[in-house]
């Protein structure tokens, strides 16, 4: 059963739950980019309500709710909403093409807000300002998002160590000591070189940031601190990671931020005095 046929026989609704239902089905074409509180302020519903509904909905969040709006407007009308994993057609134009991957990017990054909320993003950013030393564990071309972000907090003064090949990854998690933090990239969090790495740091009694996707099984384990991958994107089947990379990147900028902020002007100053030492004309 599709979801709009799910809401229209749903029963034993409380009186905000039918107001919700009501505007789902009459704005669907709105709801696919709302965040949960654009979302409840549009529909004049609490937040609650909206959750309430989708666990009546049985469906896994939000996000889940808005991919099951696409694919019903996807089927049901003359334009194609988007589709993240093949955004565009052969017969497509730049234009047409431009503004379709500006689409897959605002959906992205608004998927990515509503699966890591705000004060897990604060705590977070708190893990790198405690941490002595910072590692990323990170493959394939994610490697060049994390040694960007190391760039950004170096200009910053802080240090931080991107191990690249297998033993040198091992070898970083083998040094690893309590005032570490490792932040580990997976999105599923299946090979075999992840779990021994952080089976290693876990015997080493490093703090770990976790970077993955919402169905990575290693969410069934605990760590000090847990930043989702937006989900949007099939992992194999798709033109590109375009979903996937710009996620990683708005993560990995939300926590340089974070980090920012917590000692606003002694960061701008320390940058600032920095590029002047490297060039006295440039300021």
């Amino acid at each position: 059963m599709n979801l709009i046929l799910k809401l229209k026989n749903l029963d034993k609704l409380t009186t905000s739950e039918e107001v919700l239902v009501t505007y789902i089905l009459d704005f669907p074409e709105k709801v696919i980019h709302f965040s949960p509180k654009e979302l409840a302020e549009h529909s004049y519903v609490s937040i609650s309500t909206i959750y309430r509904l989708i666990n009546k909905l049985d469906l896994d969040g939000l996000n889940e709710l808005k991919l099951s709006l696409v694919n019903y407007l996807n089927e049901h009308t003359t334009e194609q909403i988007i589709n993240i994993d093949y955004p565009i057609s052969a017969e497509d134009n730049h234009y047409a093409m431009t503004r379709k991957l500006k689409t897959v990017y605002d959906q992205t990054v608004q998927s990515t807000i509503d699966t890591s909320n705000f004060d897990r993003m604060s705590f977070n950013g708190e893990l790198l300002n405690k941490a002595e030393f910072i590692d990323i564990y990170a493959a394939s071309a994610n490697i060049y998002f994390a040694q960007n972000f190391q760039f950004q907090m170096q200009e910053i003064g802080k240090r931080i160590n991107v191990p690249i090949d297998d033993y040198m990854q091992n070898l970083s998690a083998a040094n690893s000591t309590p005032e570490h933090l490792a932040i580990v990239v997976s999105y599923e969090g299946r090979s075999s070189s992840v779990k021994k790495i952080l089976e290693t740091l876990k015997k080493n009694k490093s703090k770990i940031l976790l970077i993955t996707s919402k169905n990575s099984p290693l969410l069934n384990e605990t760590f000090d601190g847990v930043f989702l991958f937006s989900s949007l994107e099939n992992h194999y089947n798709k033109i590109s990671s375009f979903s996937t990379r710009l996620s990683l990147m708005y993560i990995f900028d939300s926590l340089y931020l974070s980090f920012f902020n917590q000692d606003y002007e002694k960061n701008l100053a320390y940058k600032l005095e920095n590029y002047q030492k490297m060039n006295p004309n440039l300021i």
